[in-house]
């Protein structure tokens, strides 16, 4: 059994217990905190008994999977599929909750504006990206083993694996959903008013998610070139710094780019 597998599935299920204990008053510390949540009461407690209830469940399943010992690499696509799932179920719930609220005699106020940027280049990016991704992976399937590496150390040497169809098929479509789901989010009014971004900064955010879905597929596709014979270790670690350098360039130009006008 992992200690690690099992401190985060308790972790999770404490936060579920918290979300459960708060879902009956707003505030900005525990619970499904987004626009449609912050304007509606209904919409807050209705999101945050869902969310509390799917964590605690999520987090006994996960607890039951570190006992049986399942391999980390399958533990960890769980968590990530239910946390998705979760995410969007929630989102949904809250905005319908609202909607309903919205078309009563009191109706609360409007969680937003409408962000008016246009997400279609961004997700025709992200995804082309990842459509080119799966065509070089049905090139070199049959030069790929069974098992290949998934994770590598600061040396550039494999510490982790797993079996093909995991490692390069369905865990990089479940990555790929959070960028892809963030930026396609944007088109929401209650997508985090309370961050209060310009024009610019939701541009910067939407490029931001559109650079992090880059970087993945990139590190995608870099693994698989490694496990197919045609790339040492030593470039994986190269990558490793390329991805942080462009990650901190990013968040600093998104940070910069928050509060300007249009």
């Amino acid at each position: 059994m992992n200690r690690i597998e099992v401190f985060i599935a308790v972790g999770l299920l404490m936060a579920g217990l918290l979300t459960l204990t708060f879902r009956n008053r707003r505030q900005f510390l525990i619970g499904f905190r987004i626009g449609y949540t912050y304007q509606s009461e209904r919409a807050w407690k209705k999101t945050n008994t869902f969310a509390g209830v799917f964590m605690v469940v999520l987090s006994l399943f996960l607890l039951l999977l570190a006992f049986m010992e399942v391999p980390i690499n399958g533990f960890v696509i769980v968590m990530i599929a239910g946390t998705f799932i979760m995410t969007v179920a929630g989102t949904l719930i809250a905005k319908r909750t609202y909607e309903e609220e919205d078309i009563s005699t009191e109706a609360p106020k409007r969680p937003g504006e409408l962000i008016r940027i246009d997400i279609k280049p961004y997700l025709l990016i992200q995804l082309s990206a990842l459509a080119l991704y799966f065509i070089l992976l049905a090139v070199l399937w049959n030069r790929l083993p069974e098992r290949i590496a998934i994770h590598f150390n600061a040396g550039g040497n494999p510490d982790n694996f797993a079996h093909k169809s995991l490692g390069a098929v369905l865990l990089p479509l479940i990555v790929q959903t959070i960028p892809v789901a963030m930026t396609a989010m944007l088109k929401e009014p209650g997508f985090a008013p309370q961050l209060k971004f310009s024009e610019r900064g939701w541009r910067a955010f939407a490029e931001f998610m559109t650079a992090f879905s880059l970087l993945l597929t990139m590190v995608f596709a870099t693994t698989v070139l490694y496990n197919a014979g045609f790339i040492s270790g030593r470039w994986i670690s190269y990558f490793a710094w390329l991805i942080l350098v462009v990650t901190g360039v990013m968040i600093y130009r998104l940070l910069r780019a928050r509060g300007y006008g249009s």
